[in-house]
């Protein structure tokens, strides 16, 4: 009884979700520029846009670098060819498109920089056309000569439905002095992970 009430509770804000992202999704839409109807690029993420291929040999590399344990390590390198650690992404203004037989999608916000890497937030879809299915994670991008370091941090809990940045997305937003990307909390906290993605076609 009690694990059906759970599931009914989690389908319940799932669907909550879904119907305001939907809502602003259709808002989204009308924000695009030119005929072709696509979104500007705020200028904060300009220099990260394109297609990027994820690079596990230099993610494993960079983990061993920072003091990832051994386990977490083992298990990355486990994983079979089929089940990258990262898809590839391409990012587009302020939206990425994850790359796999389900497409998902990060769409980044809260954004400020600080003095190595730009700071804020993505909500994470693993199926971007399932709207309600998603995670707030903390986020940092950083051009490391010509590769991309997508650095998250992943909560342990399920989203709020009534978390205030479902609605509340503003692309800028706080600055590195009042940054709470490290210090935060609650709900629980991964620790941080970067991923290495090269620009493809260099």
């Amino acid at each position: 009884m009690g694990n059906t009430r759970s599931r009914s509770v989690v389908a319940l804000a799932r669907l909550l979700i879904a119907c305001v992202l939907l809502v602003l999704s259709s808002c989204d839409r009308g924000r695009g520029s030119g005929s072709g109807g696509t979104a500007a690029v705020p200028p904060i993420l300009s220099p990260f846009q394109g297609d990027w291929r994820f690079s596990l040999p230099k993610t494993i590399a960079h983990w061993q670098a920072n003091g990832v344990p051994q386990d977490e390590l083992a298990q990355a390198q486990a994983l079979p060819g089929t089940i990258p650690l990262h898809p590839d992404m391409k990012i587009q203004s302020d939206i990425t498109l994850l790359a796999g037989v389900v497409e998902g999608s990060y769409h980044f916000f809260a954004l400020h920089p600080h003095n190595q890497w730009v700071c804020g937030k993505a909500w994470h879809h693993e199926d971007r056309h399932d709207p309600g299915d998603m995670e707030k994670y903390f986020v940092r991008l950083e051009l490391s000569d010509a590769d991309l370091h997508l650095s998250v941090r992943i909560p342990e809990d399920s989203a709020d439905p009534a978390d205030p940045d479902i609605t509340n997305m503003p692309v800028t937003a706080g600055s590195a002095a009042n940054c709470a990307a490290d210090a935060a909390t609650t709900p629980p906290w991964s620790p941080w992970r970067t991923y290495v993605f090269e620009r493809r076609g260099q």
